[in-house]
Order: structure tokens, then sequence, then C-alpha cells
């Protein structure tokens, strides 16, 4: 039943995600769309920033997706870093380095730096001076949790959205349709409001209730 449930409802456009308000999606549509020039004026960044759970990773791995099909048309290669994971060293960021300074394949070339607060101070500064490294043909994808950890250096470079929960009734669209692909129409706003406001926009915690919730309306076990 759920075999490609994660496949079938990982964001892939800003459709799909989540966002606390419309400001925030318009204004990150324009740095896609570039209507207001990014990258230029030495901002080459975009830093998400909130509480966990709130979909900012899922956003940025498709960001330079998303920039990229509207200038080529292609999907471009993304080098992806987990710094939580402990992949924070110099070596990594020599690797980085000598990337950036690389003509990029396709139109920039796209770092994306999850939980970047977890980089060591003397990493940080690293980060800070390969953002200026080729800064015309690179693009910065970062999100964090403590937006308080990271340099204010790294900062000055990036446009700043906050993604923190968004409330329960911005949720109602997304799940409707996934109850929706299940043939499941019998439930009112109230209802499905009941069980996403405990998650406290949490997309994670939310999507796994949307899971208990199809289990048990397909298996006739809900009035």
């Amino acid at each position: 039943m759920f075999k490609d449930f994660d496949e079938q409802y990982t964001p892939k456009t800003l459709d799909d995600i989540v966002f606390r308000n419309d400001e925030t999606k318009e204004m990150l549509s324009k740095c896609i769309d570039g209507s207001i020039g990014f990258p230029s004026s030495g901002r080459n960044g975009i830093m998400l920033y909130g509480l966990p759970g709130t979909g900012k990773s899922a956003l940025a791995q498709i960001i330079p997706d998303l920039i990229e099909k509207r200038l080529t048309g292609q999907s471009p290669d993304i080098q992806y870093v987990n710094i939580g994971s402990g992949r924070n060293g110099e070596k990594l960021f020599t690797k980085l380095e000598n990337q950036a300074n690389l003509m990029p394949y396709f139109s920039y070339h796209y770092f994306v730096l999850d939980e970047v607060d977890n980089l060591k101070s003397e990493i940080m500064s690293s980060l800070k001076v390969l953002m200026n490294v080729n800064v015309k043909n690179c693009i910065y994808i970062m999100t964090t949790n403590f937006i308080n950890y990271v340099d204010d250096a790294v900062l000055n470079r990036c446009v700043k959205f906050e993604f923190n929960a968004a409330p329960g009734e911005r949720w109602l669209p997304r799940v409707k349709k996934i109850l929706n692909d299940y043939r499941i129409h019998d439930l009112k706003d109230d209802d499905l409001l009941a069980i996403i406001q405990p998650c406290y926009g949490s997309a994670r915690d939310i999507m796994e209730a949307m899971k208990r919730l199809i289990d048990k309306k397909l298996n006739g076990e809900m009035s």
C-alpha cells in the first residue's frame, strides 16, 4: 500500500512544500526565477532556517533543480553534504573549493549544505571564503535549525528564509490530495485538523499520520 509513498510524495516543486506564509514562498520563487537578480550583489547563498521537521532539507534539495530547469531544462549535478553526519573537515572544503574554481557544466555549481550549524568555527570560516570563490558561478543552499550558530559573514552572503511550522490549515490542500489519491473523500476539515494540529508542523509527523489514517480507513477500522 505504501511501497511508493515516499517517492510519490517527496516534494518536487514549490507547490509540494507547505510554507508558513505566502510571502516566504513568493520571495523564494523570485530567487528561483531570477526576477530579483539572484545570485548577485555578493549574495549567492540561500539559508533556510527554523524548527526541525518543517521541510527545510527537502526544499533545499529541489531548489537547484528548479533553478536549472528554468535556465536549461536540465537537472544539474548537485554537491550535497550532510554536515550533521560529520562531513565537515578541511578535506571536504578543499574538494568543494576545487569544484567551485572550475567553470560549471550547467548554469551554476550547486552546493547543498544540510545542517550547516554543525560546522566547527574554523571550518565555518572556510565556508565564508569558499562562498567568495567564483562567486558568479556558484550557488549555496543551506539549512539550519540554529541560525545563531552560523557565522554572520556567511549569513550576510545569503538570502534568508524563516522556515518554521506552518499552521494546520495550510496543510489541508496537501493532505487532501494524498487522501484523494487513495480515494478517501469523507473526512471534514475539522477531522483532518484534529490529526494535523498535534504534529506541530512537522512534515515527518504529518506524513506518518496520513499513512496511519489511510491504513485505518482502507482496512475499515474507522467509522
